[in-house]
C-alpha cells in the first residue's frame, strides 16, 4: 500500500505539472504517513542526503561550467573544431559535434551546451544549406555527449545514491561512449552531407591563425585535463578536482579571455546557487522517497520477481533499458538517477554486472531523454533557440537517436568498452 500510495501521487503531481522535487517530495511524505515511523526520520534522510563531502564537487562542477559556457570557451572550442574538421564533407556539422565533444569535457552539461555551441552553430549550419529542423537535430544529438564525457554531474550523483563506487571509475567509464557516440555522429554527417549539401568552402586559414586557434581552444580544453589528470594520477579526489577547474576557469575567464567583468560575478554566483539549490533538493526528497521504497523491500521484490520470469540476462537487459528509455521520456535525469539507482542495483548486481558498468549504462540511456519528449529539457532549450516546434524535429532527430542507443546496445552487451579504461589505471579489478 506505502510503495502504491507513493507511486500514485510521484505520477499525479508530474501530470499536473508540479515541479518533480516538489512531486517527489510530497509523494514520500504522504506514503510515510501509512507507515509506523518518527516525522522526524524523514528530515533527518533529507539532511543526511547532502550532508555529502562528495556531493560538492557538483556545485563546484556547476560553477566552472557556467563560468567557462560565458566565458567563451564555446566560441574558442568551435574554432578549435573548425581547424581540425572544417575541411571535411560537412564541415559545420562535424565543426558542431567536436565542439559538442570538447565542451563535454569541460562543463558536463546539455543544457549548457545546446545554449551556446547550439545557439551559435544552428543558425550558421543553416545559412550553409542545412534545413533548420536538420541543424537543430545535429546540435541537439551532440548536446548528449555533455553529461557523458567527463566531469559527467549524473555520474557523480550516481556514485553517491550507490554508495562504494570510485567517482574516477565512472568518470573514465563515461569517456570512451562518449566518444564513439561523435564518431558515430559524425559518419552520419558525412554521408548527410554527400547526400544533400551543397560544398560550402571553409575560410582559409594561414598556419598562424591555425596555431593560435589551437592554443586559444586548448586553454579551455585544459580543464580536462586538470580533472582527469589529477583524479587518476591520486593528486586530488573529484571534489578537489571541482574546485581546482571552478579556480581555473575564474583565472581563465576573467583573467586571461577577459570574457567575464568581476562586477558581473555576483550574478554568476546567483544563476550557480540556484541551479544547485535545486539540484540538492531533488537529492533530498529523492533519497527520502527511494528510502521508503527500500523500507518496504521493493528492490528484493523487484529482484525475485524479475528472476522468477526469466534469467535470461539478454532479456533482462534489453527490459531494463527498455524501461529506462522509458522512464527518461518522462523524468529528468537527476530524479531519474537518485530513484532509480537503489531500486535496479540489486537486481544487476544479482545477475553479475559490475557496478560502475550498470552505472555508465544507465546515465548513458537516461541522458537520452534529454533530447526526447515530452520532458527532454534540452530538446525544448534547442527547439525555443530555433524557434521551432518540438514535432518539426523528431524526425531528423530520429536517426541520430537511433545511432546513439546503437552504442548503448554495444555499450551494455559488451563491458570492456566501457571497463577498459577504469581497470586500465587499476580503479576496477
Amino acid at each position: 500500500m506505502t510503495m502504491g500510495i507513493a507511486f500514485f501521487c510521484f505520477f499525479f503531481f508530474l501530470i499536473i505539472n508540479l515541479p518533480i522535487s516538489f512531486g517527489i517530495g510530497l509523494g514520500a511524505m504522504l506514503a510515510s504517513l501509512t507507515m509506523d515511523i518518527d516525522r522526524a526520520t524523514i528530515v533527518q534522510r533529507m539532511l543526511s542526503a547532502v550532508n555529502s563531502f562528495p556531493l560538492l564537487a557538483v556545485i563546484f562542477f556547476i560553477f566552472a561550467g557556467t563560468l567557462l559556457a560565458r566565458g567563451g570557451v564555446s566560441t574558442r572550442l568551435v574554432r578549435l573544431a573548425e581547424v581540425l574538421v572544417g575541411r571535411i564533407p560537412g564541415a559545420l556539422a562535424h565543426v558542431t559535434i567536436v565542439a559538442c565533444m570538447f565542451f563535454g569535457g569541460v562543463s558536463g552539461s546539455a543544457v549548457a551546451e545546446i545554449s551556446s555551441i547550439g545557439a551559435m552553430m544552428i543558425p550558421t549550419m543553416e545559412k550553409a544549406g542545412y534545413k533548420k529542423e536538420t541543424a537543430t537535430a545535429i546540435a541537439l544529438a551532440s548536446a548528449v555527449m555533455g553529461p557523458i564525457i567527463p566531469p559527467s554531474i549524473p555520474m557523480i550523483i550516481f556514485a553517491h545514491t550507490a554508495g562504494s563506487v570510485s567517482i574516477a571509475a565512472l568518470f573514465l567509464a563515461g569517456a570512451v561512449p562518449g566518444v564513439l557516440i561523435g564518431f558515430g555522429l559524425m559518419v552520419w554527417a558525412y554521408f548527410h552531407a554527400k547526400k544533400h549539401i551543397k560544398p560550402v568552402p571553409m575560410p582559409v586559414l594561414s598556419f598562424k591563425e591555425k596555431a593560435f586557434r589551437v592554443a586559444d581552444g586548448l586553454a579551455g580544453l585544459f580543464t580536462i585535463f586538470i580533472i582527469l589528470g589529477g583524479i587518476i594520477s591520486g593528486f586530488f579526489t573529484a571534489t578537489e578536482a571541482g574546485a581546482i577547474s571552478s579556480l581555473y576557469a575564474l583565472i581563465l575567464c576573467v583573467g586571461v579571455y577577459r570574457e567575464i567583468k568581476i562586477k558581473e560575478l555576483p550574478g554568476i554566483l546567483f544563476e550557480c546557487c540556484l541551479v544547485n539549490a535545486v539540484v540538492l533538493f531533488l537529492v533530498a526528497t529523492s533519497s527520502v522517497f527511494t528510502w521508503i521504497l527500500t523500507y518496504e523491500n521493493l528492490p528484493k521484490i523487484l529482484a525475485n520477481t524479475v528472476f522468477a520470469i526469466t534469467d535470461n540476462k539478454i532479456i533482462l537487459l534489453i527490459v531494463i533499458n527498455v524501461f529506462l528509455l522509458i522512464v527518461g521520456c518522462l523524468v529528468d535525469l537527476t530524479p531519474a538517477v537518485i530513484m532509480l539507482t537503489p531500486i535496479l542495483l540489486p537486481l544487476m548486481q544479482k545477475m553479475g554486472m559490475n557496478i560502475v558498468h550498470f552505472g555508465a549504462m544507465m546515465v548513458i540511456n537516461l541522458c537520452y531523454g534529454l533530447i526526447t519528449p515530452p520532458v527532454g529539457t534540452s530538446l525544448f532549450v534547442g527547439c525555443r533557440i530555433a524557434k521551432l516546434p518540438i514535432s518539426a524535429v523528431i524526425r531528423p532527430l530520429a536517426p541520430l537517436l537511433a545511432i546513439e542507443i546503437v552504442v548503448l546496445v554495444v555499450v551494455t552487451y559488451w563491458p570492456p568498452l566501457t571497463m577498459w579504461l577504469p581497470r586500465l589505471f587499476g580503479f576496477v579489478m
